[in-house]
């Protein structure tokens, strides 16, 4: 390992930051064997293992730093099977890259090296620094009061269009409507709104009668809702009358199946 060369790699303006990583991976190689030139000689499956690079990115790094004059071939070849690409590497401007000279690590904190100089004085801050307003978090664990506004009913100003069940009926007992709820429930007609009752008033009008004998027909039929029309199919006995459209047997109970038939059975 050459703690120069990889200086050196990453200081150079390599256009891409993946070829600049298989510069400095190359650099990590630098005279394993003691040598004095910048030279390695890494496969193609060791740079990819020391940058997580798949193949093909390693060899279009290797391209591009070839032809940007970053590395340069030796025409040397080294490895157990004698074609592993020996490599020197090249500053572009200034051609080879030569070993930079040693620097006592306990002189690296000087001013001389690049450290601050403060001259012996301590940073002065001032005393009363911007304050920024506080940003509001985008999601509140607080659960603000329900209002009504804002949510989606089908109403402009947030009032509720559930229905509201009727509790009584002018001309109607509370027995009887008890018993017609029962019968509604049994056929999931849901709440009986004031819109049904007035419906059921109406149909009870066209038929000429109160809409609490409307009810007690309801009742006694098990209908959800009154049809003046289907109170008129009603016969005396209170129940479905059929319609009087004649069907493919109709009139044979008025015909005489004697007529031709002798006494003796025989045909006359």
């Amino acid at each position: 390992m050459s703690f120069d060369a990889i200086r050196w790699a990453l200081s150079q303006s390599v256009p891409k930051s993946s070829t600049k990583f298989v510069l400095v991976a190359m650099a990590d190689c630098v005279n394993q064997d003691g040598g004095p030139d910048m030279l390695c000689w890494p496969s193609y499956q060791h740079l990819k293992t020391r940058t997580g690079q798949d193949i093909k990115t390693v060899e279009a790094g290797l391209r591009m730093l070839r032809e940007l004059g970053f590395i340069v071939d030796t025409m040397e070849r080294k490895g157990s099977t004698g074609q592993v690409i020996v490599y020197r590497l090249n500053t572009p401007e200034i051609g080879a890259v030569s070993p930079l000279p040693k620097i006592d690590a306990t002189a690296l904190n000087t001013p001389k090296l690049g450290a601050v100089d403060t001259g012996g004085k301590t940073p002065v801050f001032p005393a009363k620094t911007p304050k920024f307003p506080i940003k509001d978090p985008r999601f509140s664990h607080q659960r603000p009061p329900k209002t009504g506004d804002g949510t989606s009913n089908g109403t402009s100003n947030g009032t509720s269009k559930e229905p509201v069940s009727v509790t009584q009926i002018d001309g109607v007992s509370d027995s009887l409507l008890t018993d017609y709820l029962v019968v509604r429930k049994a056929k999931k007609a849901g709440a009986l709104t004031k819109t049904a009752v007035d419906g059921i008033a109406r149909e009870a009008a066209k038929a000429g009668l109160p809409i609490g004998d409307a009810i007690r027909v309801c009742c006694e039929q098990g209908w959800q809702g009154f049809n003046a029309g289907w109170y008129g199919r009603l016969g005396n006995t209170g129940q479905h009358i059929k319609p009087n459209s004649p069907g493919k047997h109709a009139g044979f109970d008025l015909l005489d199946y004697r007529e031709g038939i002798a006494e003796d059975g025989t045909i006359a």
